[in-house]
């Protein structure tokens, strides 16, 4: 046979189109399926802390002292941040407690020296003056059952 005046233009579709169908008919295949977008609860939200340089010191623990309405259920920006558990612990910035609490995150500290925890022993026995401050029994206070209604901590 002479094949010398072939022409595959002639016979064959153009190997562009041919691979291109393969390829797509391949990626149609292998390719992952998407979830379908669920509609999500508002997450909870934790106290704001950043005007603070997100360090838990005795300013920010203020800050969320004098915003905390005690009347309001507990949750993860309403909360008595100088209130401990039974175990004497103190809470992160989200009211959550070492080793009970969901979600608790270690805080970012202040520094510390004995300068500073003077002053802040004095700041305290100003804030231990507010009738907020040795409140137990109501809604905002600290339960076991704090948690039990709220989703994940922030």
């Amino acid at each position: 046979r002479d094949y010398s005046n072939f022409n595959p233009r002639e016979h064959f579709a153009p190997p562009t189109l041919a691979m291109l169908s393969i390829l797509s008919q391949s990626v149609a295949l292998n390719a992952p399926l998407r979830p379908t977008p669920v509609q999500r609860a508002v997450s909870p939200q934790m106290a704001d802390i950043s005007a603070f340089g997100d360090i838990w010191g005795i300013e920010a623990k203020e800050a969320v002292f004098n915003a905390w309405d005690p009347e309001k259920p507990r949750d993860y920006s309403n909360f008595n941040p100088f209130e401990r558990n039974m175990d004497g612990a103190m809470s992160d910035e989200n009211g959550c407690f070492p080793g009970e609490s969901r979600g608790y995150k270690p805080p970012n500290r202040p520094d510390a020296s004995w300068a500073i925890m003077q002053e802040e022993a004095k700041k305290m026995e100003e804030i231990k003056k507010s009738p907020k401050y040795g409140l137990s029994g109501k809604p905002g206070c600290y339960s076991l059952k704090w948690q039990e209604n709220l989703g994940a901590p922030p």
